[in-house]
């Protein structure tokens, strides 16, 4: 499925299907553009200023590969040599989902004991009714402008 959504001056594209997320077929793919730069699957590419372009890629760091006696868990993702996440259940061999529902759950305590919202009811609902609209868009035939 193709979505485009229409932010006014900002557009975005959604292309995902289920399929892509389980196959071992499908290459997994991610492009976010903006005003300085883009994220390209792994590659990183922005201006700095008008005149230094940086580039990098992001680096999955897995413990227990290639003879690493570790044990298999993520350590972590590297932007060239600075940690840009650490996953903080380490040494727990866990998927990414999984990682993912841990933090969750780890958010919501601190929310539950001392109020930090981490992913508030707004932010939910408004992700929610985007993905509404792009279920009816979908329903109702290509190339089908919807109110958002």
């Amino acid at each position: 499925m193709i979505a485009s959504l229409n932010f006014g001056e900002q557009l975005g594209i959604y292309d995902f299907c289920d399929e892509q997320y389980f196959s071992w077929i499908r290459s997994p793919r991610l492009l976010i553009r903006g005003e300085r730069g883009e994220i390209n699957n792994n590659e990183v590419r922005y201006l700095q200023d008008v005149q230094t372009p940086i580039s990098f890629t992001l680096q999955r760091q897995n413990a227990g590969e290639n003879g690493n006696l570790e044990g298999y868990y993520l350590k972590g993702i590297l932007a060239g040599s600075e940690w840009i996440y650490q996953n903080p259940f380490k040494p727990a061999r866990l998927t990414d989902d999984e990682i993912a529902i841990a933090t969750c759950l780890e958010k919501m305590a601190v929310y539950i004991d001392e109020g930090v919202e981490f992913y508030g009811l707004a932010e939910a609902s408004q992700d929610h009714y985007l993905s509404l609209i792009i279920q009816e868009a979908l329903s109702a035939g290509p190339q089908t402008p919807m109110g958002l």
